[in-house]
């Protein structure tokens, strides 16, 4: 069960157009703002590949909150990014209809894991960067499965093709670790540091 916050004490801002980023943190009770970075999330995939999935998500994360604390310079700011993976495979949001009754078969009856980068900054520099990853088995599924679920939840801006926090979580068997960042921001860790760093009250 995570804290509610009694107080926002600085300025925060969102570095996220994320509905669920969003209503993670409206949940307990932090007061922010949100600014999109607008940044070039393919350019920079292709500047990462190949390095660490570890590495990929918080240099995506970091280069949100970075380039939104420039202009921001009293605020906090948060920058997140998720990647879904098996192995050395990467499920990046599916680009149709048919490409997430893919995503689905492929990770149908399997593990998989959602990893989570999150970055903090203040004043044009990086106070704080996290990692954290949990591991889901999805249930064997199918292609009627597949459909009936894609009609309901239509998860296609999604990491992984699923909306866990709606009808996505009943895909599963089994999850080891934090339902927050399979959700795209791992929150115990975020808003414990916060209370570290003065800028809320729990």
């Amino acid at each position: 069960m995570l804290p509610k916050v009694s107080k926002t004490k600085k300025k925060i801002i969102l570095a996220s157009g994320s509905r669920i980023r969003r209503q993670l943190l409206e949940g307990v009770g932090l007061q922010f703002q949100v600014i999109n970075s607008n940044v070039d999330e393919d350019l920079l995939k292709k500047e990462l590949h190949g390095r660490p999935f570890r590495e990929q998500v918080v240099r995506l994360a970091s280069e949100k909150s970075c380039t939104v604390s420039m202009d921001n310079l009293d605020a906090f700011v948060i920058g997140s990014d998720n990647m879904c993976t098996i192995d050395d495979e990467i499920f990046d949001k599916p680009i149709d209809h048919e490409d997430a009754i893919n995503h689905l078969s492929s990770l149908s009856g399997k593990k998989h894991l959602q990893n989570n980068g999150i970055s903090i900054h203040h004043e044009g520099r990086e106070i704080w960067s996290n990692f954290d990853v949990t591991e889901l088995e999805m249930k064997k599924l199918s292609l009627q499965e597949i459909e009936d679920y894609l009609n309901l939840d239509k998860p296609y801006s999604a990491c992984g093709c699923y909306h866990f926090e709606a009808n996505g979580k009943g895909l599963f068997k089994g999850i080891i670790g934090l339902e927050s960042t399979v959700m795209g921001l791992a929150m115990e860790q975020l808003i414990k540091k916060l209370n570290q760093l003065d800028v809320i009250e729990l």
